[in-house]
């Protein structure tokens, strides 16, 4: 591996860790995140408790970009599609066991 491979490499680990410290922070203070924050595919995946290979999934049915060849998460994308995802099944149990009382 060449020298500048090898310090892009190392950029690329730090700019992943400063996003990731990032995503954490707005977190805990529940700002929404701007829509033009992307994040590498295994900060998503940290964030959100799910596998890398989930997030690359994701990302190709539009909550992501490929840039030079990797792909990028959108951390605004993800969170509403979570959000929703985890709403709409809140409902259903709470009417299924409604009617089963």
């Amino acid at each position: 591996m060449s020298n500048t491979a090898r310090k892009l490499a190392a950029i690329r680990s730090r700019l992943a860790e400063v996003m990731e410290l990032i995503a954490a922070i707005e977190t805990e203070v529940e700002e929404p995140v701007s829509p033009s924050v992307w994040v590498e595919t295994v900060v998503a995946a940290e964030r959100f408790s799910i596998p890398v290979d989930s997030v690359r999934k994701l990302c190709r049915n539009g909550f992501g970009r490929k840039v030079g060849g990797r792909w990028q998460a959108n951390l605004t994308l993800l969170r509403g599609y979570f959000a929703e995802r985890d709403n709409r099944d809140a409902p259903s149990r709470v009417s299924g066991a409604i009617l089963r009382s």
